[in-house]
């Protein structure tokens, strides 16, 4: 996936000067449920030599000297584990090679949930929606074609939905973004418990609901009832697992939050 390269590129031995511009486009994708950890990513800059990132989080307010702490890696991504709750973060991506340091990115400022589920107060600075806009790779049985967007939640997938429109999409299921987002099969029905993934408690409407049988074999995840885990394995034909082309749950994505 172009948004997640496994590589710094083929030219990173032929540095001839520290990279000159920052990486963009720092994103946080959300843990739902869990405020000790979040997801970055970034572009990398154009044009440069990029052996190494450097990821910084300062803790605002937290103790001088003990509010800061520094990830490094040679993706365009990474997890940053054990914030806070309730606390303000900012994060900056640095660009390295051999030959030194890049600017760093613009900082994204953030601020983790309580941990007390029972606080719905609304913080302003730096709270992001919860779904978050990356590109992924999916199956394309589906009739929406517009942006995607991923979150994750308690149920310890990503899950990631294409827009047809912000009131239908197809819902999809990862282990990580940077793997396939699949199908989701119904053992018991077409998947109108699926919307339970986006949040929605509604039995929600379905594209054309077809046998399984008349369906292309394919992986993909697949449960019978609600709040079921999910289990992976063949969908569609030769098993009593259907999926659909599109779901609505009677809420609007990515929302206002």
């Amino acid at each position: 996936m172009q948004l997640f390269p496994t590589d710094m590129g083929d030219n990173r031995d032929m540095a001839t000067s520290a990279p000159q511009k920052p990486p963009t486009n720092l994103t946080v994708v959300t843990v739902e449920g869990c405020p000790s950890f979040v997801v970055l990513d970034w572009k990398p800059p154009e044009n440069e030599s990029v052996t190494e990132y450097k990821v910084v989080s300062t803790e605002n307010g937290g103790t001088v000297g003990k509010d800061k702490s520094i990830i490094t890696t040679n993706q365009t991504h990474s997890t940053v584990e054990n914030l806070k709750p309730n606390t303000s973060y900012e994060f900056v991506v640095i660009a390295s090679n051999p030959l030194g340091e890049g600017p760093s990115s613009e900082s994204k400022p953030f601020r983790t949930e309580s941990a007390d589920p029972r606080i719905t107060e609304s913080i302003s600075m730096g709270k992001d929606a919860i779904w978050t806009e990356v590109r992924f790779n999916s199956d394309d049985y589906s009739e929406c074609k517009g942006k995607q967007y991923v979150k994750r939640t308690w149920y310890k997938k990503f899950v990631g939905v294409q827009l047809c429109n912000s009131l239908r999409y197809k819902i999809y299921l990862s282990d990580s973004l940077e793997g396939t987002f699949y199908n989701i099969g119904d053992q018991r029905g077409h998947g109108e418990d699926h919307c339970q993934f986006v949040d929605s408690y509604l039995d929600g409407k379905t594209g054309q609901m077809l046998p399984s049988d008349q369906l292309p074999s394919k992986d993909g995840y697949f449960r019978a009832v609600r709040q079921e885990p999910v289990h992976f394995g063949k969908i569609g034909a030769g098993t009593h697992s259907t999926y659909v082309h599109w779901y609505e749950c009677g809420i609007t994505i990515p929302g206002k939050w």
